[in-house]
């Protein structure tokens, strides 16, 4: 029978040994979250830097990094550093799902009270994480980051304003800065936004849109430290309609709307030809064009509207990404 015990230990090896002697029932007081592509330039220097912050606090922490599928060497060193600090757990994605999923792939994975996001490439400082925390006062359910001195080119500080007048518009409040990563959320606040969650809508937007109560912070904003961004033109363009499609069925309304405009003007047409003798030129034409758009344009909507009911109805019942390995 000891034998037997003996051999089961021994299949087990030593890295489930560390994972049963890790700390799983305690849960941390803060943990940060950050999704990471091809990011080999900068772990080493955020991890020591966000283990610092946290360290001169006293503050139990965690930090749970999300590898969404690196090409680079980002792999090799995020494997290193788990085996070298029990703090550091890392998800491994099966392949590049994105930055948004990736996100929630670390929320979702994180254990601690409060979950603070930034990015991988060091434009969001480290330093500035206890900004947030102090900020997260009682009442206030997420803290968001608004950037000081922005380092980014012409195009994308007007594609980024579009973002957020459309996230201020549809989710209904008045922040300055929607875009970026650098937020800290209480716990409540994930339990419940996770249980609305579904692949392609933001987090941030949804627990703002889900009623809790979201104050903005200023923070420094650095350089990129290598590579380039990734949110490009057509990035920019998903995150949009993201915003759009998860918060409003507006769309839906205009193309119903334009169902009924076309549909009334080709009825009208069609009566004035009737009244002017039954002629069947142009006019006839256009009015029966018109009419049969105006019909396939309200059924679209129509039949729009109830799957976006069926949606909101099973939303959350997917996660978006597909999770490889945990280390540890």
């Amino acid at each position: 029978m000891s034998d037997a015990r003996a051999d089961s230990a021994s299949r087990s090896g030593p890295g489930a040994a560390r994972h049963a002697s890790a700390p799983e029932a305690v849960r941390p007081a803060v943990s940060v979250a950050v999704p990471l592509f091809n990011e080999e330039a900068t772990i080493d220097e955020l991890l020591a830097r966000v283990k610092h912050t946290l360290e001169r606090r006293g503050t139990p922490f965690e930090i749970v990094l999300v590898d969404d599928g690196s090409t680079d060497r980002t792999k090799e060193i995020l494997a290193r550093a788990a085996a070298e600090d029990p703090r550091v757990r890392v998800r491994t994605l099966s392949r590049n799902f994105g930055q948004a999923a990736a996100l929630c792939c670390g929320i979702f994975e994180s254990r601690g009270d409060v979950v603070v996001t930034l990015d991988g490439d060091l434009q969001n400082p480290p330093e500035e994480i206890p900004r947030l925390l102090e900020a997260l006062v009682p009442g206030v359910d997420v803290v968001t980051a608004r950037r000081g001195a922005r380092h980014e080119t012409a195009w994308r500080l007007a594609g980024s304003r579009v973002v957020h007048w459309i996230a201020r518009l549809l989710v209904g409040i008045d922040i300055e800065d929607f875009g970026g990563q650098f937020k800290a959320y209480r716990r409540e606040v994930i339990d419940a936004t996770r249980t609305a969650w579904a692949p392609g809508k933001p987090f941030f937007a949804l627990a703002a849109w889900l009623g809790f109560r979201v104050v903005e912070v200023p923070v420094r904003h650095d350089p990129r430290r290598s590579g380039q961004s990734r949110y490009g033109v057509l990035a920019l363009v998903r995150l949009n309609a993201d915003l759009i499609t998860s918060f409003t069925t507006l769309p839906l309304a205009a193309l119903a709307v334009l169902g009924v405009l076309c549909g009334a003007a080709g009825a009208l047409g069609s009566l004035w030809c009737l009244v002017r003798g039954g002629a069947f030129g142009f006019a006839a034409a256009l009015s029966l064009l018109l009419l049969g758009l105006g019909g396939v344009f309200f059924a679209t909507a129509a039949l729009g509207v109830y799957l976006a009911r069926v949606y909101r109805t099973v939303a959350g019942s997917a996660t978006g990404y597909v999770v490889r390995q945990h280390e540890p």
